[in-house]
């Protein structure tokens, strides 16, 4: 399972000596082991050896090990269990498993439950041994690293949302104060929908016993108070009259089946022996301005939500970039690699590229996105979509999917598409627990005055149907009528935000389209997204470009995260650009003045500290007028549009791929302003005298 190179020369993970553990009955063979791998160039081992898994385990206990061999046939434990009661003992070792088996399916077990590798001790080389160990260190200690980074973010985003709820819970009272404010002024507005009353406090029974029913035709109240608020209304009669002040309220009436909310204010008139006689003020139907204040509450509400979700996205984006960068690097780099290996960077991938998609999807639904509408095909969207499912939802759970190859296209974006789909097929994953089955079906649908009848939001013409259907839980009516409200969820607390379907619906509409569900308790849902078709229009298939050679060219790049402008510079320099780094606007325009004559493209961050990219291009247009300027963020909405007003020649969404780095460049140099290309600068590039250079990351502060 290990290829044939030479680890210890070629791979930076070499300690000056390694702690092995081997747990082995066979003092024959152990005594080989150890000769094997004393011998062993550049490396030393030092070997310990346990007869059995608990004397093994008792010196886990009490020491540290780099790595373990283990035989699958010990005395007091055998097969896969002893790897499992090891791994439970010291989950983060390494482990590399022995054996004179030559069993594929025991070798796939033995990984899948833990192993790092599977050896055969009857073709056992000390090359292929210390291939192994070392290759077992360096894939845990690339575990444990990727489970405290996905630690990091999930901390991370549980103080963003303490933050929050923090700041809406200040707005709500800030609002609350405000509305009270708001329904005094509006008593003196309008005087056209205010009524005026005098209210004798003799005649007000209904409002000092709940239990009376007004049937005196003199009653002065013109309204029956709603049942649920004449407890509250008749309180505050009493507790205004023992303060000497007037009513100052609101409450619902009921006129016949509808509900309506009034507003009174008034002033306490007494006497002639100065006892409470009556009240004198004025009413006003305050519905609409109730509906437009839950309007308002819900506006404040999403802007709180845009102000935090884009702090959110800049942090988190800047973190994705590098990784989603990295682990299309590794390839580059690595060459050919071993299929087990190829297979875990590319679910990192997919990994880092789902938390941007989550990220979007929060900014979507929080401020709205327009995105970019092209003629495309939904059934290449679909089956994507399969390829994809397939990989990330549970065995238990069938797949099928029928869509025609002649399903019409569609204008629309792609991405937010692809994230309707992906939603629809997680929530179908979340409603079967225990496994189930998963539809995905697409059909061509013309309405007519006919079939359009049953949709009120069809228009007539030409459509397409995509439905996801399955066959969980489903839902009760009056859940299926809040599915797309915001922040809806049945999930438990922690497990679900109810954004997810609210914004599928917003992009379904953004595109003209509607959604119709079908749900039956315990036989499943189905969701049918209906999108406006292009019957006729012929929607390329996205084609695959050459590489790009970078021809020597050298791209000054600026960012305040080091380990973006790293891993930029190591992407850019496998494809035969040069690369300088700026860590900060001033230190990039000092770079560009020294090395104006050999730069041929900028690629600078928009939100830096002390100079911003928008802040820095005219000065840097003052240097070069002629070099082109692509922006790069992790806030991919207004920047978007800002970008090109502003003279930047391109932008770059964070997390970006490499593909989407080298489609930039690939686009400028067949450009009427295209980068000039063969012009060296030097690898090493000093700063003016009397600036001091920008530590590099990783780098340690005097």
């Amino acid at each position: 399972m290990v290829r044939n190179r030479d680890i210890t020369a070629e791979h930076p993970l070499n300690p000056a000596t390694v702690q092995v553990l081997l747990i082995e009955d066979d003092l024959a063979e152990a005594r080989f082991l150890q000769e094997v791998l004393k011998g062993a160039p550049r490396s030393h081992f030092q070997l310990y050896h346990a007869k059995r898994l608990g004397e093994a385990i008792s010196r886990l206990q009490a020491q540290s090990f780099d790595v373990a061999l283990l035989d699958l046939t010990l005395p007091d434990s055998s097969g896969l269990d002893s790897l499992d009661l090891l791994l439970q003992e010291a989950p983060s070792l390494p482990v590399v498993v022995l054996t004179n088996t030559n069993d594929n399916e025991l070798a796939v077990s033995a990984v899948r439950r833990g192993a790092q590798d599977y050896l055969l001790k009857r073709s056992l080389q000390q090359e292929v041994l210390v291939r192994a160990l070392f290759y077992a260190i360096e894939r845990q200690r690339a575990e444990d690293a990727l489970r405290e980074v996905n630690e990091e973010l999930e901390e991370r985003v549980r103080a963003r949302t303490a933050e929050l709820e923090a700041v809406n819970h200040h707005l709500r009272l800030e609002i609350d104060q405000r509305q009270r404010i708001q329904d005094r002024l509006t008593l003196a507005q309008d005087a056209a929908a205010m009524g005026t009353f005098e209210w004798p406090l003799s005649t007000l029974p209904c409002l000092t016993n709940p239990a009376f029913k007004c049937q005196n035709a003199r009653c002065p109240l013109p309204w029956s108070i709603h049942p649920d608020d004449r407890d509250q209304v008749a309180q505050e009669l009493q507790q205004s009259i023992r303060r000497g002040q007037g009513l100052d309220t609101e409450f619902r009436i009921q006129e016949d089946d509808t509900i309506r909310w009034m507003a009174i204010k008034s002033t306490l008139l007494y006497d002639d022996q100065g006892r409470p006689d009556r009240l004198l003020g004025i009413h006003m139907d305050i519905t609409d301005k109730k509906q437009m204040e839950a309007q308002f509450l819900r506006s404040q509400r999403l802007e709180s939500l845009g102000t935090l979700a884009s702090g959110i996205a800049h942090d988190l984006n800047n973190i994705l970039t590098p990784i989603l960068l990295v682990v299309q690097l590794l390839p580059l780099k690595l060459g050919n690699l071993d299929p087990w290996v190829d297979n875990k960077l590319k679910i990192l991938e997919s990994s880092a590229q789902r938390g941007a998609d989550m990220v979007k999807q929060i900014l979507t639904f929080a401020r709205g996105l327009e995105g970019k509408r092209a003629d495309l095909r939904v059934n290449h969207l679909l089956l994507d979509i399969r390829k994809l499912v397939q990989q990330t939802l549970p065995k238990s759970i069938d797949i099928y999917m029928d869509v025609p190859d002649d399903l019409w296209a569609v204008s629309g974006d792609a991405t937010q598409l692809h994230q309707v789909f992906m939603n629809l097929c997680v929530n179908a994953r979340d409603a079967m627990p225990h496994g189930g089955v998963l539809q995905i079906t697409a059909h061509n649908l013309t309405f007519d005055a006919t079939n359009a009848q049953p949709y009120p939001q069809a228009r007539l013409g030409p459509y397409i149907v995509a439905m996801v259907t399955d066959t969980g839980t489903g839902m009760v009516p009056d859940v299926l009528n809040r599915i797309f409200d915001p922040f809806f969820t049945t999930k438990e607390l922690g497990q679900g935000t109810g954004l997810g379907l609210s914004a599928v619906l917003g992009i379904v509409q953004s595109h003209g389209g509607f959604i119709d569900v079908h749900s039956t308790v315990n036989q499943g849902s189905q969701f049918c997204v209906y999108l406006p078709a292009i019957p006729h229009a012929d929607a390329a298939l996205p084609t695959s470009a050459d590489p790009l050679d970078g021809n020597q060219a050298t791209i000054l790049v600026i960012d305040d995260e080091p380990s973006i402008c790293e891993v930029i510079k190591s992407m850019l320099e496998a494809h035969n650009y040069q690369v300088i780094l700026a860590y900060d606007a001033p230190s990039a325009l000092l770079l560009l003045a020294e090395h104006h004559s050999c730069i041929a493209t900028i690629i600078t961050d928009i939100m830096m500290p002390t100079l911003d990219g928008l802040a820095a291009l005219p000065l840097l247009r003052r240097i070069s007028p002629g070099v082109p300027v692509i922006a790069m963020s992790g806030l991919n909405l207004a920047e978007t549009a800002l970008a090109d007003p502003h003279g930047f020649q391109g932008f770059l969404a964070k997390p970006f791929t490499h593909q989407d780095l080298l489609q930039q460049l690939r686009t400028l140099a067949s450009s009427p302003l295209a980068p000039r290309t063969g012009v060296s600068c030097a690898r090493s590039s000093p700063l003016p005298r009397g600036i001091p250079r920008l530590p590099q990351p990783g780098s340690k502060k005097a």
